[in-house]
């Protein structure tokens, strides 16, 4: 074996000051060694003149002297540590189970021999014919952690049964009947599963913050559109203010107006009184001057005159003083500013209520005009209420839609359907559905909100809901959603005796749980959210509701460029149309829905 290279400790070669390799190394009178910057720093830090290992003072400071054996002997060791294969090992690497005092790097660990060697301490594995047949792996530490504390041999295999690391010896113990696996194998196995582990975790990852993206964009998309409802709102009720102040501003200058007009023509009256004060004045002087004279022919002649201005002054009295009396306009004023404060109220009162409900109860943009109309306004106390207080709309049946066996009233409210035979179409009328027993309503709806309800009591089998107009007239059965249709049916199923049962759209799907049997229907669709949700009306419970539907289309790049070469313009909101059905297994009645009107306050 190579004789093995002994170093100095390592606490011999570091400066007792710095606690690190000396630097240009000098030497007391002592005989203690130091870095040159460290000791001349020391003595100039006002410490006193003294050796910091022994506390031997000096009377001044000494001439320090360079050690130049102990100076050749550091570089040489610098020298092997850095350049040469046999390196010193560093905290966190793994050394030599060999080197006594100064422990060097290890390069290999013998599984067999269950050391870690340096290369000087290695060389016997790399040349003693025995030693080369022991496996060599790179180093590590925890040797104790690889041996099996049964057999004392080292973990090689892993068993797939007890998912542990077992040794040779364990294959012929206790887990001689288990599948196990070179540990190469398991753990290129075990890191093609972590592989696939950290996909799954980067695409939950990647969902995860897309969500987080999406939550965080929402909620600035809601902020700005709150603050933009704000102003608007702001806008609203600054423009209500202004047109106050300036039907205020015009009824004080028409009362200002009509008041100086009085105020003038009381000033015209009074300037024509005093006029007539002043002859009265002047005839009266007249008066008394003749009375003064005795001449009875004078007197005779001037009395006759005198009499004639008394009957001027009494005609010219004749003046009506109530017509010149100012008109009180404030009780108008303040019953009108009553009416008003109470219709505002209410109306405020109505969207305090749709804000504090829930986001779907909220209130529609405008308010009918019947409900200025009302004296007494009742809060809505659920979100069904809410809904028929703002999204009721009229509905009417479009009798040129109609299957040919459907009869519509004259008011377009109730369709029946006819067990009997009817006239046949003239052949110029082409209905919409002709294998169908469906109906339209005349109008559609291709935004906001709508609210409509039906009377189903008595009535057999049943469709209510929504369909877009591009519905074929061939269709067959009841629309599905991917067909453009969102619908509710009752149906009556015969075995022993009639059973009801109810279904989404489509008797495909297993029917739904009704507590009671709906005597009205309410249909409720939200276009910009894209819902249809049907209520029972009296129970006042949702029965069932779309979500996420597509009323929105995109049309094709084909379609498009067609109609804008014919110029005309290609809306992708088609309009919805409330959609009716009703037909019966029974041959001795017929069967009739009737649109009822919806009642506001409940």
């Amino acid at each position: 074996m190579a004789s093995v290279i002994s170093f100095p400790c390592e606490e011999q070669l570091q400066c007792s000051i710095c606690l690190d390799r000396f630097t240009e190394p000098v030497s007391t009178p002592c005989g203690h060694n130091y870095c040159k910057h460290c000791i001349t720093g020391y003595w100039d830090s006002s410490a006193p003149i003294q050796c910091p290992l022994c506390k031997k003072r000096f009377r001044k400071r000494p001439q320090l002297q360079v050690n130049t054996e102990f100076r050749d002997m550091l570089k040489h060791f610098h020298r092997v540590s850095v350049n040469g294969d046999d390196e010193i090992a560093k905290p966190g690497e793994v050394p030599c189970d060999i080197c006594i005092d100064l422990k060097l790097k290890a390069k290999k660990t013998c599984v067999v021999c269950l050391a870690s060697y340096c290369q000087p301490h290695l060389e016997p594995h790399q040349r003693v014919k025995t030693l080369k047949k022991h496996q060599l792996i790179e180093p590590v530490s925890n040797l104790e952690d690889r041996v099996c504390k049964t057999h004392d041999k080292m973990l090689e295999f892993f068993c797939n049964v007890d998912q542990k690391c077992v040794c040779v010896m364990c294959l012929k113990d206790n887990h001689v009947s288990h599948w196990a696996v070179p540990l190469e194998q398991a753990f290129r196995d075990k890191k093609g599963q972590l592989n696939n582990v950290k996909s799954e975790i980067q695409i939950i990852e990647n969902t995860t913050s897309r969500k987080i993206q999406q939550m965080k964009y929402f909620v600035e998309r809601t902020k700005k559109e709150s603050e933009k409802e704000l102003a608007h709102i702001a806008e609203e009720f600054n423009a209500l203010l202004v047109a106050l102040q300036r039907s205020q501003a015009e009824l004080v200058e028409r009362i200002q107006k009509k008041q100086k007009a009085a105020q003038k023509e009381v000033e015209d009256a009074v300037t024509e009184l005093e006029q007539e004060v002043s002859v009265l004045r002047r005839r009266k002087a007249e008066c008394d001057e003749l009375l003064q004279t005795e001449d009875k022919l004078s007197f005779l002649q001037s009395f006759s005159s005198l009499c004639i201005y008394k009957t001027l002054f009494q005609s010219n009295m004749q003046i009506d003083l109530s017509d010149f009396s100012q008109q009180s306009y404030v009780g108008m004023v303040k019953n009108a500013v009553s009416k008003m404060e109470s219709i505002l109220s209410h109306q405020m009162e109505m969207i305090r209520h749709g804000v504090s409900l829930s986001d779907d109860c909220a209130t529609s943009e405008e308010f009918r005009k019947d409900d200025f109309d009302e004296e007494v306004w009742n809060p809505p106390k659920d979100k069904l209420m809410m809904i028929q207080q703002n999204d009721a709309v009229d509905v009417t049946l479009d009798a040129y839609t109609a299957y040919y066996k459907l009869i519509v009233s004259e008011d377009g409210k109730q369709l029946r359907f006819a067990q009997s035979l009817l006239p046949s179409d003239p052949i110029f009328i082409q209905r919409r559905f002709q294998y169908s027993p469906c109906i339209i309503a005349t109008e559609g709806f291709s935004s906001g909100r709508f609210y409509y309800e039906v009377q189903v009591s008595g009535t057999g089998c049943w469709v209510l809901g929504v369909v877009k107009k591009s519905i074929g007239k061939l269709i067959t059965g009841f629309p599905q959603p991917e067909q453009g249709g969102w619908t509710f049916l009752k149906l009556n199923t015969t075995n022993s005796q009639i059973h009801e049962e109810y279904f989404p759209h489509t008797c495909s799907h297993s029917p739904l749980s009704l507590k009671q049997r709906p005597q009205k229907v309410g249909v409720f669709v939200d276009y910009e959210k894209g819902e249809v949700s049907f209520y029972d009306v009296d129970a006042r419970t949702l029965i069932y509701s779309y979500s996420e539907c597509a009323f929105i289309e995109t049309p094709s790049a084909l379609k498009s460029f067609l109609y804008y070469i014919a110029g005309m313009s290609l809306s992708n909101r088609p309009k919805l149309y409330p959609f009716f059905g009703v037909f019966s297994n029974e041959e001795s009645s017929d069967t009739m829905l009737v649109i009822s009107p919806v009642a506001h306050a409940i």
